[in-house]
């Protein structure tokens, strides 16, 4: 109690600390690459990263395993890069995380004033077992040299496939559940359309940043991700479910059973909860723009508003 600590420090402020291991995690083609990318040219650069969070300005290295110098030349062409920014490459190496090659990033990075190692992605740098939590810890003690020696760490790592309940950010990366445990800030993804909805899941150091959006910007052959503000989830799922049912339902022959529809909603990669779901089945009920029926033993069907001869198999219930 009688010690003085300093206060945190961040390489991007709220969602990467100085001293400490950060995951970002999400389904394949999330934009995940996309984003570190981005944070490496902020951090290099010292500006504002998505034109909100504040940087450190420091060199940055990045261990690529995921998608190559081609890829990542033509990724970072789009993002406008400085080639004179100090962010440095060690792109299909066949990097494996053990001692001696920790040993030696930390040698570069000492050399290099490099304060944000970059690995993309975390399962292509070890060959362990991730679903083992003993095998886990020791990759995680790996990472932790790192941290040791005031080098933020910054890792992406693959979710698990979805399976029909809501999705939940904080448990759907791949893998032991040690891998949460070992992290100090964990990042969720998620691609909607031409967005990006990020969940900060846990962070050690402070409250966890509100769910917030990140708008895809293109312009001809440029990319950028633009901060758009704080999302209430809520909401957005309630407005994704209102827009999506009446397409499902459309897409069918006959009429939906309600768990079917429900089913079909969230494999549309809409979170929502079935309270949720009915409350804005209801609501498109009573607008309308879908027809409630009940078949047998009660249960709930749902069809588009009978338009012409051609459509009225899609209101008569399945036999």
């Amino acid at each position: 109690m009688g010690m003085e600590f300093p206060p945190v420090e961040w390489v991007v402020e709220s969602l990467i600390p100085a001293t400490g291991i950060t995951a970002l995690s999400g389904a394949p083609a999330s934009y995940k690459t996309w984003l570190v990318l981005q944070a490496a040219l902020s951090v290099a650069s010292g500006s504002q990263l998505c034109s909100k969070f504040a940087t450190d300005q420091t060199g940055v290295l990045i261990v690529d395993e995921e998608s190559g110098p081609p890829l990542l030349k033509k990724r970072l062409t789009a993002l406008s890069a400085d080639s004179e920014l100090p962010i440095y490459f060690r792109s299909y190496q066949n990097f494996s995380l053990s001692v001696k090659k920790v040993e030696e990033l930390l040698e570069l990075c000492k050399e290099f004033e490099i304060g944000l190692v970059i690995f993309d992605s975390l399962v292509r740098i070890h060959g362990e077992d991730e679903n083992d939590a003993g095998k886990m810890a020791g990759v995680a003690k790996l990472l932790s040299q790192f941290k040791a020696a005031g080098i933020a760490v910054l890792f992406t790592h693959h979710n698990r496939k979805q399976g029909p309940g809501r999705s939940n950010p904080a448990q759907d990366m791949r893998g032991s559940s040690d891998i949460l445990a070992a992290v100090d800030c964990h990042l969720a993804i998620r691609k909607k359309d031409d967005y990006l909805i990020i969940h900060q899941t846990k962070l050690r150091h402070q409250p966890e940043a509100k769910p917030f959006r990140l708008d895809i910007v293109t312009d001809g052959q440029l990319v950028s991700l633009e901060f758009a503000g704080e999302v209430d989830e809520a909401i957005s799922s309630r407005n994704e479910a209102k827009k999506c049912i009446p397409d499902l339902i459309g897409e069918q022959d006959d009429p939906l059973y309600q768990q079917e529809l429900f089913e079909k909603v969230r494999a549309s990669d809409v979170s929502a909860s079935d309270k949720l779901l009915r409350e804005v089945v209801k609501d498109l009920v009573k607008s309308g723009e879908i027809i409630e029926r009940r078949g047998e033993k009660k249960k709930l069907f749902y069809s588009l508003p009978r338009k012409s001869a051609d459509q009225k198999g899609k209101t008569d219930l399945p036999k």
